[in-house]
């Protein structure tokens, strides 16, 4: 027997140690209910439960994301939803205005609703925001390149003239295809960033050299030459690819022409113009991972890209006095220009924009054209917001999926199974209770020497 070292007791105290330490790892899991609370609990666990975790938190993420976009889409699709209602109005007021019990007088009462009706549209449209980011005013305007467009001839269906209007414009007849010239720069002589809108669709200018186009125009590369990439080129492929929706383009003894589509003064309907403003091009993250990206577009919505607006002289439009938009600007004008005459002020008022009339016969017809074209441009975008609208909705469902998937995954590698855990409690508990009671037996071992010394 010894004294010195008491052996049994250092074992004891070893297998009390081992215990207490077994028994305060059960504890802290239990208590955090996770089974890896630091790295060295499950090395290789850990890193990946890291990464499950990261991705999870992702997917919440972009599924906030989608959500807002949708919200963004509901909010764009109520206002065309407005603006629809205003153009059936308008439709409605149009054919009205062809019973031929109507006089002058009553057509203009009719014209006059049309046209506040008209700058309407414009207000709702501009004023349609979500977060204060504006929604249905396009994207960034394109400057002004020198554009022209004139309604030169009216022509049969083989595109034999019949009748020259060059400086006497006037709406095509049934017979009749309306055919416009166009006169715009070749792109080696363009400046960068400037463009031009033909037929609703916006063409701008870019250089090559300073990197890809980033625009949502139709591009037309000022360092390329004809074939690849000069203004005639670019607009034969537009037109044999996508194709113009109103117009055919050709290019004619040294002529660029606009040849409707259709007979009629429907085929007058023509949205043309210098500069011009390309679709709102919106980004959203809808995935946790990289260019998990859903690229959505809003088409610029106002009177003149719809067509019911156009500069004073087109055939099938009058002189717009009584718009609230119009007022507005015209009181600036006055201000700025005190010094004219009476006479040069009053003549800018009645110069300021044009709408589409109901007051003559041959207007009328054409107005209604008109607003059926502008009816079915509203009802492109608002369908094409419900194509993203459903894409979001099933975009949702998918990361929904996934996270609870994902979340499972994590549960599994991280997560403490209490039955389990609890046994081990248990079980070392009571193991670290009978490690204490046996160091307490071992210590009282050396004082039984004294016994045989006492004898």
């Amino acid at each position: 027997m010894k004294i010195l070292n008491n052996i049994p007791a250092l074992q004891g105290l070893h297998s009390l140690h081992s215990n207490n330490g077994l028994l305060n790892n059960s504890i802290q899991k239990l208590s955090s209910g996770l089974r890896i609370n630091k790295v060295a609990d499950d090395v290789s666990g850990y890193a990946i439960s890291s990464k499950i975790n990261s991705q999870i938190h992702g997917v919440k993420q972009a599924n906030s994301n989608a959500m807002d976009s949708i919200a963004i889409i509901q909010t764009a699709e109520g206002s065309l939803n407005e603006v629809t209602d205003m153009l059936q109005r308008i439709r409605e007021l149009v054919v009205q205005s062809g019973n031929g019990t109507y006089v002058k007088k009553d057509r203009e009462q009719i014209q006059q609703e049309i046209d506040h009706l008209i700058a309407e549209i414009d207000v709702t449209t501009e004023n349609t925001e979500f977060n204060t980011k504006q929604l249905l005013v396009g994207g960034k305007p394109v400057e002004e390149a020198p554009f022209e467009i004139e309604l030169k001839r009216t022509v049969d269906e083989n595109g034999k003239e019949i009748a020259d209007l060059t400086g006497k414009p006037r709406l095509a007849r049934l017979d009749e295809y309306a055919q416009y010239s166009i006169r715009v720069l070749d792109s080696s002589t363009a400046d960068e960033g400037t463009g031009f809108t033909l037929d609703g669709v916006v063409f701008e200018y870019y250089n090559s050299e300073n990197g890809p186009y980033k625009g949502s125009a139709q591009p037309i590369d000022i360092k390329k030459v004809k074939p690849e990439g000069s203004t005639s080129a670019v607009l034969h492929t537009y037109n044999t690819t996508v194709g113009f929706e109103n117009f055919t383009f050709s290019e004619e003894e040294g002529e660029f022409r606009l040849t409707a589509k259709e007979k009629g003064s429907v085929g007058n309907y023509m949205v043309s113009h210098m500069g011009g403003t390309p679709e709102n091009e919106m980004k959203s993250q809808i995935g946790s991972s990289a260019n998990e990206i859903l690229d959505f577009k809003f088409g610029a919505i106002s009177s003149a890209m719809l067509g019911l607006m156009a500069p004073v002289g087109t055939p099938g439009y009058k002189e717009i006095l009584n718009m609230e938009k119009d007022s507005t600007r015209v009181q600036r004008k006055l201000v700025n220009k005190n010094s004219r005459s009476e006479d040069e002020m009053a003549e800018e008022v009645t110069t300021v924009r044009a709408g589409i009339s109901v007051i003559e016969d041959g207007d009328i017809q054409y107005a209604i054209g008109a607003v059926d074209k502008a009816i079915g441009k509203v009802l492109k975008s608002r369908t094409a917001m419900g194509a993203y609208q459903n894409r979001l909705e099933h975009t949702i469902e998918k990361l929904n999926v996934t996270e609870e998937v994902m979340t499972e995954s994590y549960s599994k590698i991280r997560d403490t199974d209490m039955a389990m855990e609890m046994a081990e409690y248990t079980r070392t508990d009571v193991l670290t209770q009978s490690a204490m009671a046996m160091l307490a037996k071992t210590n009282e071992l050396p004082s039984s020497v004294l016994q045989l010394l006492q004898s």
